[in-house]
């Protein structure tokens, strides 16, 4: 998902849950776990990729590209969200429950919507195991894929985020009827095309 999705949603489930616990505790553990978790794609950026370009348009280009060659995430992981809820249990910590909570809103989010994207299921991606197994190679962890930012402003790219590039997934398949144009001239160049 974008990183403005992610803004977003988060927002919006952090009203919902100050609004219905009145916990700023469990508030600000929600906006962490459902939002700030994206920290660890500037880590990669930064020592795993080793890129010196630290402005916010570079580093949103670069991984709305595609580019990352190494895909570590330590934050996004299953194993993680298991420890987390085990220490928010032990503890009762109502901020343990927020991060737990934001992040069962975030990774679910991040199949659904960069699944869209890859050529791979990345139900087992977000397994920091899995991801160990393979040497953290974007390549074998999400397959061939062609994406780039779906704006060149950068707020249109932060709200928007990747697009595929090349042949869409939903393309007509031989045979399959195209949907009918919208205007009268668009249709006479269509038929003038045949």
């Amino acid at each position: 998902m974008s990183p403005g999705g992610h803004l977003v949603t988060t927002a919006l489930a952090c009203g919902a849950v100050h609004a219905l616990t009145g916990s700023a505790a469990l508030t600000a553990g929600l906006a962490a776990g459902g939002f700030l978790i994206d920290v660890d794609h500037v880590v990669d950026y930064v020592l795993v990729e080793r890129c010196r370009d630290l402005r916010p348009s570079a580093f949103l280009r670069y991984y709305l590209g595609g580019q990352a060659k190494r895909i570590v995430l330590a934050l996004h992981s299953y194993e993680l969200l298991a420890l987390l809820a085990l220490l928010a249990w032990v503890t009762n910590s109502e901020v343990g429950w927020g991060y737990v909570l934001g992040m069962l809103l975030h990774l679910p989010l991040d199949i659904v919507f960069n699944g869209k994207l890859v050529s791979r299921s990345l139900v087992p991606f977000y397994s920091v195991i899995y991801r160990w197994r393979v040497g953290f190679l974007a390549a074998r962890l999400v397959g061939e894929y062609s994406v780039t930012p779906g704006s060149s402003e950068f707020w249109g790219a932060f709200f928007q985020g990747s697009v595929r590039t090349g042949a869409d997934r939903r393309a007509p398949v031989s045979g399959q009827l195209l949907p009918r144009p919208e205007s009268e001239s668009a249709l006479a160049f269509e038929e003038s095309l045949t």
